[in-house]
């Protein structure tokens, strides 16, 4: 039977919208993978994201008058030196079955040099009123997601219960609890970035290039 052009037309916006769907399901899928029982992977895919929020404080510091001091940009670089090693022990411990001996540590080394740097990072900051509310809750998130990794890496180890949970993190002088919590690469962007959305309404500039990039399959 010869199909009307109103048929083909339905039939083809259909098959588009099966496609679609198709793309959806397929990321939704993704999406739970993240928060699922390969941590390494999990971590190894946050970790651009991590870089990103790095740069996304200094770009909001600098947005409102802070000066990045040669000290501090010292504690920068040692940070993303951090990431740089966090990044190579997971690939290492990766690398065969089983795991290297000694890459599990490497890779909490890495972490807890991520988290002291950052921690003395954000000690040495001298902020105030709004703008460190705003660095206290970006910190807040960061710190929060790194806990949860930890928590779920495999074996016991003090590392992992200590470097971030037990020990005070502080913006300047003022404290801010951690709580680990669990999140997709979307659901930190989209926390990270509420948290910036925030900031004129307590007379802080935020910079368009703090935001984090969320991408068109992270908007779904």
């Amino acid at each position: 039977m010869q199909m009307t052009k109103r048929q083909f037309i339905q039939r083809a916006s259909l098959a588009t919208l099966g496609i679609r769907f198709a793309y959806a399901t397929a990321l939704s899928g993704l999406s739970l993978a993240l928060t699922g029982c390969n941590v390494f992977s999990d971590i190894l895919n946050w970790v651009p994201v991590g870089e990103a929020s790095l740069n996304a404080i200094l770009a909001v510091l600098t947005g409102n008058g802070v000066l990045i001091s040669p000290a501090l940009q010292t504690l920068v670089g040692l940070i993303e030196a951090g990431f740089t090693a966090l990044t190579a022990a997971i690939k290492e411990y990766q690398s065969t079955v089983p795991a290297p001996v000694g890459a599990l540590a490497k890779i909490e080394t890495a972490f807890k040099d991520v988290v002291d740097n950052f921690k003395t990072f954000l000690s040495s900051l001298s902020v105030s009123g709004g703008l460190m509310g705003i660095v206290i809750g970006l910190a807040q998130i960061i710190f929060s997601t790194i806990a949860a990794f930890l928590n779920r890496l495999p074996a016991a180890s003090s590392l992992r219960r200590t470097v971030v949970i037990t020990e005070p993190a502080r913006v300047g002088n003022t404290p801010f609890a951690v709580v680990p919590k669990e999140r997709t690469r979307r659901a930190f962007k989209h926390d990270f970035n509420h948290v910036l959305d925030a900031g004129p309404t307590v007379g802080v500039i935020v910079p368009q290039s703090a935001y984090l990039h969320v991408t068109f399959w992270e908007h779904l």
